[in-house]
């Protein structure tokens, strides 16, 4: 048995608070694990991943998931597996903050994380993501194999 004592590393992700748990670095590139607090209202852009499965597991709050145009709710306790190259997009319709973890396999996401993200020192005050955040992760999303697409209908609140 390995064991490893992991400090996380905290990021601003789009406007929603990214901590790194486990990144391929540290799992030989068998997967990433991160914990995700959406605040109310946020969405992440609708996209799909080429390389990895994602499994969303729900720790506290409320998420919508719209896959290919069908919104799904999940709640407290709930988890989700997305397949590869399925079109997704996670949403926080509540009135208050989502906490869950994302766990990608392979790992891959990880890097796409720490390339558009800003490093969060405490306390952690998170704004709307700015326009140059958002030209980052569409600029790094090809090179992770990840394809942003379209706002969907069912974001429109959600923006």
């Amino acid at each position: 048995m390995r064991f490893q004592n992991i400090p996380a590393v905290d990021y601003d992700f789009g406007g929603s608070h990214a901590r790194m748990l486990v990144s391929g670095k540290q799992s030989a590139g068998s997967y990433c694990m991160l914990e995700i607090t959406s605040p109310a209202g946020r969405a992440t852009p609708n996209h799909k991943h080429e390389h990895e499965e994602e499994t969303i597991h729900v720790l506290d709050g409320e998420l919508s998931v719209n896959i290919e145009g069908k919104v799904h709710t999940l709640g407290t306790g709930e988890t989700l597996l997305l397949q590869r190259g399925t079109a997704h997009q996670l949403i926080n319709q509540s009135n208050r903050s989502a906490r869950y973890l994302v766990i990608c396999a392979p790992a891959g996401f990880d890097d796409f994380v720490e390339t558009c993200a800003e490093p969060l020192f405490a306390p952690f005050e998170l704004p709307a993501p700015s326009a140059a955040a958002k030209e980052r992760m569409r600029a790094a999303a090809p090179k992770f194999g990840i394809t942003l697409l379209p706002p969907s209908e069912v974001n429109a609140s959600a923006r």
